[in-house]
């Protein structure tokens, strides 16, 4: 029998399906095991009897579990054949449902891997974009961010595992101070829908220089962050897309390294 779910999302670009309570445990129990191959693509999904029975809820509860699922595009159900999962490629990576399924699932390597592919191609022509658009009260945003991941950076006073996630929020809060430089819906919706894995890489890039426990081997990302900013408030829009690409370089770099140290 599953466990209750105390949890709702919202996605913003899956959907605005909200899940909780025992339907929320069987759709994620049953999304962790499709993304992590217990049933392949094409293959028919346990009968409805079955699963009912297996993980102790009513046949609506599974009905509806299979109407979530297959609006993420994980599933598709038909009357002469059965419900069946779908080719990877009609699945909504995006989903937060989904990201989160995958990497409890063990799929995180693949997961941040992808994820940082998409940064090195977004993040520095964001950083160009914003620097030529950015409104003055955009700028002071932009300008309060930097700020305020100078002072989590040089604070001595809190508690390591406080400074820890500190560091990774205000790293997030000055990417998405430039994104929103840029004015675009879109894009705004795309950078809250990978956040949260987002903060997972940062955490190994910090491991892999060592900052574990203590506030130290992240002064070279400090320092690339820096010409991002230096170059958004000099306005120089082609030196601030150069910047950001090398931070994200030497994030993919580090985070690679973090992954290989948890590696057996």
């Amino acid at each position: 029998m599953i466990k209750r779910s105390p949890l709702s999302r919202k996605s913003a670009i899956g959907g605005v399906i909200e899940v909780r309570g025992i339907l929320g445990a069987a759709v994620e129990n049953l999304g962790t095991r499709i993304v992590g191959g217990d049933w392949a693509e094409g293959d028919a999904i346990s009968r409805e009897a079955d699963l009912v029975e297996e993980l102790g809820v009513s046949r609506s509860v599974v009905r509806e579990s299979f109407r979530i699922l297959g609006a993420k595009g994980l599933i598709r159900s038909r009357t002469s054949d059965g419900t069946r999962v779908t080719p990877r490629s009609e699945w909504r990576l995006l989903d937060p449902d989904v990201m989160d399924w995958r990497i409890k699932a063990g799929d995180t390597i693949t997961l941040l891997d992808d994820l940082q592919k998409v940064r090195l191609v977004m993040e520095p022509g964001i950083a160009l974009t914003a620097t030529q658009m950015a409104t003055p009260e955009q700028r002071s945003r932009v300008q309060a961010a930097w700020n305020r991941k100078v002072e989590v950076a040089e604070d001595t006073e809190a508690d390591a595992a406080d400074q820890r996630q500190n560091f990774i929020d205000a790293d997030l809060d000055f990417h998405r101070a430039l994104i929103e430089c840029v004015d675009s819906e879109l894009l705004d919706q795309l950078y809250s829908v990978i956040e949260a894995s987002l903060s997972i890489s940062i955490d190994l890039q910090m491991a892999a220089v060592g900052y574990v426990y203590e506030m130290v081997g992240m002064d070279e990302s400090h320092e690339l962050h820096e010409r991002v900013y230096l170059a958004f408030m000099d306005g120089d829009a082609e030196r601030a897309g150069t910047a950001m690409r090398k931070v994200i370089e030497n994030a993919i770099r580090d985070m690679q390294d973090g992954l290989a140290q948890q590696t057996p």
